[in-house]
């Protein structure tokens, strides 16, 4: 009992060890690429309540560009289909399913970074309309608010390729 214990402990010491000899760091380290994006990244223009949302959801994560030296340009698409059908024809759930492309540009310069996330969720249709409308629309933010933080994870990984 006490050799699998002192095993355990071993193990414990010797995990930092091996995570440092494989080149891991810190995503979010103090001096890391996508620490530094914070503040620096400018947003495009973004229309209707989605955009508005979407808007809100990057600034929360990227911060406001007060020293913006790049621009974020998102287009986001989203489908909605219906999936579960009652024994009368109505439609009873709704998954949506959404795709963000996005492009960062340096300011005064090229295109610097590409690329594009996808996300779903879905909502319930009750017999209340009232219901239902708010099902629906807390299923939108939620899948925008999603594919906001997924855009920010996606420039944070890239962010030493393209963050000058």
């Amino acid at each position: 009992m006490l050799l699998s214990n002192r095993r355990k402990f071993l193990t414990l010491l010797a995990t930092p060890l091996a995570l440092s000899a494989c080149g891991f760091t810190p995503i979010y380290g103090d001096e890391s690429p996508a620490k530094q994006m914070h503040g620096r990244i400018a947003l495009g223009e973004f229309r209707g309540r989605n955009g508005f949302i979407l808007r809100e959801q990057l600034e929360t994560n990227l911060g406001l560009a007060t020293n913006a030296t790049h621009m974020l340009d998102v287009n986001i698409n989203i489908n909605r289909k219906g999936l579960a059908i009652s024994r009368g024809g109505a439609i009873t759930r709704y998954n949506l399913t959404g795709n963000a492309s996005f492009t960062i540009t340096q300011i005064n310069g090229g295109v610097v970074h590409r690329s594009s996330v996808t996300a779903f969720t879905a909502y319930n249709a009750t017999a209340s309309a009232y219901a239902t409308r708010v099902s629906e629309q807390d299923a939108y933010r939620r899948l925008v608010e999603t594919l906001a933080d997924r855009i920010t994870t996606s420039m944070a990984i890239s962010a030493e390729d393209w963050l000058t």
